[in-house]
C-alpha cells in the first residue's frame, strides 16, 4: 500500500487518484483548440460528488500549460465581468498589450486605460477593447465557471458571453452545475443559446477503471478489487470515499466498522444535501425504492397521475438520483437506498 493517502474527500479538491473521463475531455479538447470549434461553450452537469470541479480543474490545466491560451476562472456570487476584466488586467504577460501607466477607468480599487483609445466609461468597452487586442495577437480566452447559479450576476455574464461570440472573440466557456440550477438559466427568455450548447452529463465512473484503480493502489486481487469497485457504484465521491477509509485504517475489505464510516459519510457529506433539494413528491417517489415497486403500486400509494410520476422520474433522473427505468424505481447512487429507508424510520 501507498505511504501517502492519495484519497481526497474534500468536495472541489483535486485528489491525488482520480479516474479519467478521456472521451469527454478529448471531446473538449478537440473543439476548443479546432480553428472552426463545434461549440465555443460546453456545460458540464451531474449529481454533488459526480466529478464536476474536478474535471473542469483538469480543463483548465490543460489549457494553462498551452502557449497563447489563458485561463479565467470566475465566481457567480460576485459581478463576473469585473471579476473577468480584473483578472485579465492581472494576467502579467499579456498586460502590456492594451494597458498604460496612466488609468481613466476604475472600480474595485483598479483602474484601466486603452493605448491610442479615448477614455472608456464601463466595464462593457473595456472587455470589448481587451479582447479585440487578444484576437489580433491570437490569444484565446478560457472562462471556467463551477457551479453556476440563476441569479443577476450569471445572467448579465450570459448575455454578454453571447455578444462576444458574435463579435467572434477568441473566448471559449466551461460552466458546470447542478441539472435544476442548468435548467433554471436555461429557462430565461434572453439565454435560450445556452439549450444550444453541448451538454455532458457527467455519469458513473468506469467500474473497470476503478477496480485497476484499487488493485493498484492496495495492491489486492482482481476479485477483491471487484468487490470494492462495485461497492462505490461509479459514483466519484463514493470512489475517493471509499479508497479514503480503507487507506485511513489500512484494511483492504470491507467490514462493520468500514461500512459504518462509509454510511455516516455519504449521508452527511452528500445525501443529505441531495435528499433536501429535492421536492416533496420526488422524496416520496424515493421512498418505494427499497422494494423496486411497480409504477401501479407507487400510484396507488402517492394518488399521482401516470402522466405526474412519469415526469417526477424523469426529474430524478435528471439530477442523477435515479435511472430511467418505465417500470421501477432503480436507484444509481450506492447505499442510498438504505439511506432512504434511513430517512423513513426518523420520519415515522
Amino acid at each position: 500500500m501507498q505511504k501517502e493517502n492519495p484519497f481526497n474527500i474534500t468536495f472541489g479538491k483535486e485528489p491525488f487518484s482520480i479516474i479519467s473521463r478521456e472521451n469527454e475531455l478529448s471531446q473538449i479538447y478537440d473543439s476548443f483548440e479546432s480553428e472552426k470549434p463545434d461549440s465555443n461553450i460546453y456545460i458540464l452537469t451531474g449529481i454533488r460528488g459526480s466529478g464536476k470541479t474536478v474535471f473542469t480543474t483538469t480543463i483548465v490545466k490543460h489549457f494553462k500549460n498551452k502557449e497563447n491560451w489563458i485561463c479565467i476562472e470566475l465566481n457567480p456570487e460576485s459581478d463576473m465581468l469585473e471579476q473577468l476584466a480584473s483578472k485579465l488586467y492581472d494576467k502579467g504577460q499579456i498586460k502590456h498589450l492594451f494597458l498604460k501607466k496612466e488609468f481613466n477607468f476604475s472600480f474595485h480599487g483598479i483602474s484601466f486605460s486603452i493605448k491610442g483609445e479615448t477614455p472608456i466609461s464601463n466595464v462593457s468597452s473595456l472587455l470589448d477593447l481587451m479582447f479585440s487586442n487578444l484576437y489580433k495577437r491570437n490569444i484565446h480566452v478560457l472562462i471556467a465557471i463551477d457551479e453556476v447559479i440563476s441569479n443577476t450576476y450569471m445572467k448579465v455574464f450570459s448575455h454578454e458571453f453571447q455578444r462576444f461570440l458574435r463579435e467572434k472573440f477568441n473566448v471559449k466557456l466551461i460552466m458546470t452545475g447542478l441539472y435544476q440550477n442548468i435548467s433554471l438559466l436555461e429557462n430565461q427568455k434572453s439565454l435560450t443559446f445556452l439549450y444550444r450548447a453541448p451538454k455532458i452529463y457527467l455519469s458513473s465512473l468506469n467500474l473497470k477503471s476503478i477496480t485497476n484503480s484499487y488493485q493498484n493502489i492496495f495492491n489486492i486481487s482482481d476479485k477483491d478489487a471487484v468487490i470494492l469497485a462495485k461497492a462505490t457504484g461509479g459514483y466519484a465521491y463514493a470512489y475517493q470515499l471509499l479508497g479514503n477509509i480503507l487507506f485511513e485504517e489500512n484494511k483492504t475489505k470491507i467490514d462493520k466498522k468500514v461500512l459504518q464510516r462509509y454510511d455516516e459519510l455519504l449521508y452527511e457529506n452528500a445525501y443529505t444535501i441531495i435528499y433536501n433539494e429535492l421536492s416533496n413528491k420526488e422524496k416520496e417517489i424515493l421512498k418505494y425504492a427499497s422494494i423496486d415497486n411497480l409504477n401501479a403500486y407507487i400510484l396507488d400509494k402517492t394518488k399521482m397521475s401516470k402522466a405526474q410520476l412519469s415526469n417526477y422520474k424523469k426529474a430524478l433522473a435528471q439530477k442523477g438520483v435515479i435511472l430511467q427505468d418505465k417500470n421501477k424505481i432503480v436507484v444509481r447512487l450506492p447505499r442510498f437506498k438504505e439511506f432512504i429507508e434511513f430517512i423513513k424510520e426518523l420520519e415515522e
